[in-house]
């Protein structure tokens, strides 16, 4: 990074800027800090003779740059991107040489992906050269994502990525087949067909990305890369602080530190004294007993009560009339249902109250939701958003904020190291897919052949799956059948006679409920008898309803329980019917353990003499290892989910209804080490 210039401006958009990081033809980009301390990577755009055109907004993908928002103001016209610290592909050639041969085989793997992603779109990159190919421990990052044109051309873009490879490959450009003597020969084929002269005979991302395959994980770049780009990515620059103007008052983030009651705000109205009691607490089996368990300090005395009125929030991000409202309320009602009950005890040293912000699945909405829970002093911590679609928007107004969030049902972030703040209170969406391939394993008649259908309508979730899925199959012993999606394809027909045409006699599916029932009705009229997977996300009563007959025997795996039916979960289902007037939804449990390990987190913060803080209670919940209902919680120096599992739950459709069978077995990775 080069230091600023005279001519640079300070500020633009509202972000600090920092140091010079390059020039293209296209514009400027400089290191940048938004308001709240986010890295950012800014480019102002260079004023040609002709209007520029308008951003797009890239769809999700592991290896595309977000792009983050733009503007114009009188410095010109400029986009912002998430920071990636690591060198270009021309640098990192430029300075260690050409690549192995696996490294770039991943490369194109991955970046075939993210190409497929904005083709899918409608989107063509238009620029997929060296100098945009960011490289990252877990994979590489194209970037210049808001610059893809609608309607653009797909080949022109396999044709760039050929020549990208070729000069990973050897340290120079190719131009056509004929360059491409000195290509190691497991790749010569197939960059000879990316170069091909004509278009129309060029792969499409797609079939590039199923052939080269690629996951994202970290081992992938020579050790000497990546030693050096761990390196650069423990220089954090951006982290340098920014002296405060004098006077200035505490960041939003920050909640006051004293905890009197004027200084905090009264809680919502809230619905006491509907609980069945029974000497002071809820009667519950299981080693989650409710009570006085939480409520003791650490030498079995009572804890004391604390001044009288002092309250504290706990705020709930939620999906509560959208795509994924029984999840949601699932979640609120868990959660109140645990608030509820501990202030019904009256001795804990501070009063609880719940902030509930309905985001409805959308992104504007989940960031003004977010907006709205962060600028609330009296919010320590908040539980959610409730699905993937929202996360990113919601974790990065939760991250500048400062304000710790512990996420339940969310099972992907597109940059999840982008934001220390959160807490992931559940495997992983890969970890998830990565249960199916262990419940075909034992099986009593293992597959033989297994069809991975990759369906681009449920984006970054099907991507994760599949991938999961093809990267735990020991293909000694399984062959493997993939199939790409287009979104909106709505004929699952041809794809289930391909893969009958292949022999599968298993099917994974990627995708949500509708296109899942679409696939299952599809299969039993091709005549096909098998077993079939699907994840969480067609886990909804859509898929029965669509499916009907043809969903019989079909599987799923999902990240939360049934507390209808795991005995580990005790008595909470009577005491959430005589509550609420009706069974339990998902994540109602999840949401009541998650609740318990926050009081537990801010309760220990008191007895310790220190005054409650979104920091302080985020510094107890990374150290604390929480036994609740469903499974235990504990995270990792990431923040993610690092408890003994289960990884997942599996679920079978039986008489036209979900039954609950069981833990999968096995960990998620890392968990337990």
């Amino acid at each position: 990074m080069e230091p600023l210039r005279p001519s640079d401006p300070p500020r633009v958009g509202g972000h600090r800027l920092l140091g010079r990081l390059g020039e293209g033809s296209t514009g400027r980009v400089y290191l940048a800090r938004s308001v709240g301390g986010t890295p950012l990577a800014l480019k102002i755009l260079h004023r040609p003779g002709r209007r520029v055109a308008a951003p797009v907004r890239p769809p999700h993908h592991p290896c595309l740059v977000p792009f983050l928002g733009g503007g114009s103001d009188l410095d010109g016209t400029w986009e912002a991107y998430a920071f990636e610290p690591g060198p270009a592909l021309s640098e990192a050639v430029l300075g260690y040489g050409p690549l192995p041969r696996e490294t770039v085989r991943t490369l194109g793997g991955l970046l075939a992906g993210a190409l497929a992603a904005l083709h899918t779109a409608g989107l063509a990159h238009g620029a997929p050269h060296p100098g945009n190919v960011l490289l990252a421990a877990d994979g590489p990052r194209l970037a210049d994502t808001a610059r893809a044109a609608p309607g653009g051309d797909p080949a022109a873009d396999i044709l760039a990525l050929g020549r990208t490879l070729g000069y990973a490959a050897t340290g120079r450009s190719p131009h056509d087949p004929a360059d491409l003597a000195d290509v190691p020969r497991s790749l010569l084929e197939v960059l000879q067909a990316c170069l091909d002269p004509d278009p129309r005979l060029r792969p499409t991302a797609g079939d590039l990305a199923g052939e080269l395959g690629g996951t994202p994980v970290t081992g992938w770049l020579p050790p000497p890369l990546a030693a050096a780009l761990a390196e650069r990515t423990a220089h954090r620059p951006w982290e340098r602080p920014e002296p405060a103007p004098p006077g200035s008052r505490p960041a939003p983030g920050e909640a006051p530190r004293d905890d009197s009651p004027e200084n905090v705000p009264d809680p919502p109205p809230g619905r006491r004294g509907l609980l069945a009691l029974a000497g002071g607490g809820l009667l519950l089996a299981g080693a989650a007993a409710f009570g006085s368990r939480l409520l003791r300090r650490a030498d079995g005395t009572p804890a004391a009560a604390g001044p009288a009125g002092a309250r504290w929030t706990i705020g709930l991000q939620a999906d509560l009339s959208g795509p994924l409202a029984r999840q949601g309320r699932g979640q609120h009602n868990g959660i109140t249902l645990a608030l509820e009950e501990l202030n019904g005890h009256g001795n804990l040293p501070f009063r609880l109250a719940l902030a509930v912000h309905d985001d409805v699945g959308d992104p504007p909405s989940a960031a003004r939701a977010a907006a709205g829970l962060a600028a609330d002093p009296a919010v320590l911590v908040v539980i959610g958003p409730t699905g993937d679609v929202v996360a990113d928007t919601a974790a990065r107004v939760y991250q500048d904020a400062g304000v710790p969030v512990l996420t339940l049902s969310a099972g992907d972030f597109a940059h999840r190291a982008d934001y220390p703040t959160v807490l992931h209170g559940r495997p992983a969406t890969r970890d998830t897919g990565l249960a199916i391939p262990r419940c075909l394993a034992e099986a009593d008649r293992p597959p033989a052949r297994i069809g991975v259908v990759d369906d681009r309508g449920a984006d970054r979730h099907s991507w994760l799956v599949t991938r999961a899925v093809g990267s735990a199959v020991d293909r000694t012993r399984t062959a493997l059948v993939p199939k790409v999606l287009p979104a909106g394809t709505e004929d699952f027909a041809p794809v289930a006679a391909e893969l009958l045409g292949h022999g599968v006699d298993a099917v994974v599916y990627g995708g949500f409920a509708d296109g899942a029932a679409r696939l299952a009705l599809a299969l039993r009229d091709a005549g096909w008898h098998g077993t079939a997977y699907a994840t969480e996300a067609a886990l909804d009563p859509v898929f029965l309803a669509d499916a009907g007959e043809a969903g019989e025997g079909w599987q799923f795996v999902a990240c939360c329980t049934d507390a209808l039916a795991d005995p580990r979960t005790g008595g909470f289902a009577p005491v959430y019917r005589r509550r609420f007037r009706q069974d339990p939804e998902p994540y109602a449990a999840e949401g009541y353990d998650a609740a318990r390990m926050v009081v537990t987190a801010m309760q220990r913060t008191v007895e310790e003499g220190e005054s409650l803080s979104r920091s302080g209670v985020l510094s107890r919940l990374r150290g604390l290892t929480y036994h609740g209902l469903t499974r235990p919680l504990a995270f990792d120096g990431a923040g993610d989910y690092a408890g003994p599992g289960p990884a997942a739950y599996r679920y079978q459709v039986q008489s036209g209804r979900f039954r609950f069978l069981g833990p999968v077995p096995g960990q998620p990775a890392g968990a337990g080490e």
